[in-house]
């Protein structure tokens, strides 16, 4: 089925572009949403007025995902959910649940794809989630998830250090590493140190012999002479 697009929609088309799509791709998704117009004579009349429309709809996006991503960037949005007896939550906290809290908070919708969580949040902890808007908009905010376990006790969230703990595990084992292999240096070269003392004194030695005597009958030869 062709189609005309009224609205940019990621991976298919932006407003103004004609393109053949599957025929329930059309009916069931762009047609019901309004992203799209059946390409008729009528409305192909319509194509540059329908462009102009999605270039001012698109600039419109871009700055007010500009403005929203400067409101949210560093604010903190607090959850609390259930843990087990091992302090984990029963489930973890996921795009939707971050982007429900938000509107709450703020009366503005996000889609969860919108959201990149790095690592999974199944405990308590303060975390950091990236949000990037489809005009290239970006910014963070930490999500502080706190825990309540079955006797309704509050586990504060606190922020995530493990990582750094680990960074200085490492440099203390570098550190433990150089000072071993310059205790080696300096043990391999002290026998190289004797064996050229050893030499020195040889050559002392046999600079102090005194030369060989002349033996009797060669005397006596030179006397006869």
């Amino acid at each position: 089925m062709k189609v005309i697009f009224v609205k940019d929609v990621p991976g298919s088309g932006n407003a103004g572009e004609v393109k053949e799509v599957k025929n329930g791709y059309a009916r069931n998704y762009l047609l019901p949403q309004n992203f799209a117009l059946l390409a008729s004579h009528d409305n192909l009349q319509r194509l540059s007025s329908i462009k102009k429309a999605g270039d001012e709809l698109r600039i419109k996006e871009e700055q007010d995902q500009n403005e929203l991503s400067n409101l949210l960037n560093d604010m903190v949005f607090e959850l609390s959910e259930k843990v087990n007896s091992s302090g984990k939550f029963y489930g973890s906290v996921n795009q939707s649940m971050i982007s429900e809290k938000i509107e709450t908070d703020t009366e503005r919708s996000l889609d969860r794809r919108f959201f990149h969580i790095e690592n999974t949040i199944e405990e308590p902890g303060i975390y950091t989630v990236g949000i990037r808007f489809p005009r290239g908009a970006e910014c963070s905010i930490k999500i502080k998830v706190s825990g309540v376990d079955i006797q309704g006790n509050i586990i504060e969230a606190q922020e995530i250090v493990e990582e750094v703990v680990e960074d200085d595990s490492e440099t203390e084992n570098l550190d433990e590493v150089t000072e071993t292999v310059i205790d080696e240096t300096e043990n391999q070269e002290a026998p190289e140190n004797s064996i050229e003392d050893a030499e020195i004194d040889t050559t002392t030695e046999v600079d102090a012999e005194e030369p060989p005597s002349i033996p009797d009958s060669e005397d006596k030869e030179e006397n006869n002479q």
